[in-house]
């Protein structure tokens, strides 16, 4: 039988419990990390409900001045990128603003590289190795119209039909962090169930609810995790601001997200990278897959 233990994380009690791994990679050990204890914040039962339905809810990640540190922090780099931001909106898309490389562009983002609560949690479900995608937001703004909805989509989607014998299929961890209280207001998160595991279809260009779908509501500072291939959509944000932060994890091997562009050059990323022990550079994709 598994034993529990609790963990307080921003005053909240979170069940958890040890996985241990051997990184078979004796010819480098020192690159990669030979062994990993890893104090999983999830019991065996949720994680084995993550593999089945694609999507875990968090309450309660941060609250308080933690809240508010990552806000505050999102609400500056916005007002820095008011450009940015006026185009995404005249664009008349439903995608609102995004803005990427968030850990390049302020501390208070720097400090999620190594979050144990969603860092156990991927590490759990795609072994030690794993690697940042990329740390993002997405900022949509009130409006009655499907300019502020998103239609259903997939994060990461590489599949050939027929499925090759030696198909690798391709996994990705997203944690939706929400910064304000999802709801009918800033509109919520529909996904349907299992669909990750749907490798012989796409997901429809449309914003039609599908038989099963479930719509998720979360308190602010709390998240959805999900798998990147999970069908999911945004319902329209019709009274109040809506911000969300996108943390996002693959294996070390895959390559780094094109969307966004190239990280900014004097980023806050290539200072920590000088000190940066092997955990660290691994996640910000240096080293782990030799």
């Amino acid at each position: 039988m598994p034993r529990y233990t609790k963990t307080e994380h921003n005053g909240i009690s979170m069940e958890q419990h040890t996985l241990h791994y051997e990184v078979l990679n004796v010819h480098n050990p020192s690159e990669t990390g030979q062994h990993w204890k890893i104090e999983v914040h999830a019991t065996p039962e949720e994680l084995q409900t993550f593999a089945k339905t694609g999507y875990l809810i968090r309450d309660s990640f941060f609250e308080g001045e933690a809240l508010q540190k990552l806000r505050d922090a999102l609400d500056r780099l916005e007002e820095r990128e008011w450009e940015k931001r006026d185009s995404a909106i005249a664009s008349k898309q439903g995608w609102g603003f995004i803005p990427r490389h968030l850990m390049d562009k302020d501390e208070a983002f720097l400090e999620l590289l190594k979050f144990q609560p969603v860092l156990s949690i991927v590490r759990a479900m795609m072994g030690p190795l794993v690697r940042l995608r990329g740390l993002s937001a997405r900022i949509t703004y009130p409006g009655d119209d499907r300019q502020h909805q998103t239609p259903w989509h997939q994060h990461m989607r590489v599949v050939s039909n027929p499925i090759p014998p030696w198909f690798s299929r391709p996994h990705c961890i997203d944690c939706l962090i929400y910064l304000d209280d999802l709801n009918e207001d800033t509109g919520v998160i529909a996904v349907v169930p299992g669909s990750h595991d749907w490798l012989d279809k796409a997901t429809p260009n449309n914003y039609k609810p599908i038989d099963g779908e479930v719509q998720l509501q979360v308190k602010a500072g709390g998240a959805v995790l999900i798998h990147g291939n999970l069908w999911h959509r945004a319902l329209p944000t019709l009274r109040s601001k809506r911000r969300m932060l996108i943390l996002g994890y693959t294996p070390t091997w895959l390559r780094r997200s094109p969307h966004g562009g190239d990280p900014p050059k004097d980023g806050l990323t290539q200072t920590f990278l000088k000190e940066a022990d092997m955990e660290e550079r691994m996640l910000l994709g240096v080293g782990g897959y030799s």
